[in-house]
């Protein structure tokens, strides 16, 4: 089959492992040998991060992922904020701290995207701080291999 070389790819999920409730969402993805690498972060789907290579499967007119191939080595966290005055300066130290911040998917929502080069252990404490001050919650959707190791 030719494939092309950018895609709509589309990441079907639970939000828990015990849920029926069956969500998607949408990433575009490029090209990369036999596979697929990520070119956005998924703002909702957890385990997957910007740059990982997927194996895709074509079922109906659509690209959905089948599985990972090679993780990029960005994590993701999502970031819901309590106090909107907290935004803009959790904003301003998670940039401050290399992490890419999309708050574009609602007012109070932001997805984190953690490079592979970020130092992650001050991440996550300044967001611990941040929670148990009760402005934010946060989940750690996607974390890689690299930024585990630095938690050891």
């Amino acid at each position: 089959m030719n494939t092309p070389d950018k895609i709509e790819l589309v990441l079907v999920f639970r939000h828990e492992p015990e849920d029926e409730e069956i969500f998607s969402e949408r990433v575009d993805a490029v090209k990369a040998g036999d596979y697929y690498k990520l070119v956005h972060v998924p703002a909702f789907a957890p385990n997957i991060a910007y740059g990982d290579i997927v194996k895709v499967e074509y079922d109906d007119g659509e690209y959905y992922f089948d599985e990972l191939i090679e993780e990029s080595g960005f994590s993701v966290i999502h970031v819901i904020i309590w106090d909107a005055q907290a935004k803009h300066s959790v904003i301003s130290m998670l940039t401050q701290l290399h992490c890419g911040v999309n708050t574009n998917v609602a007012d109070d929502y932001m997805v984190i995207s953690v490079p592979p080069a970020a130092q992650y252990p001050p991440i996550r404490t300044y967001l611990t701080e941040q929670k148990e001050q009760g402005g934010i919650d946060f989940g750690e959707t996607c974390l890689s291999g690299i930024h585990r190791v630095q938690l050891e």
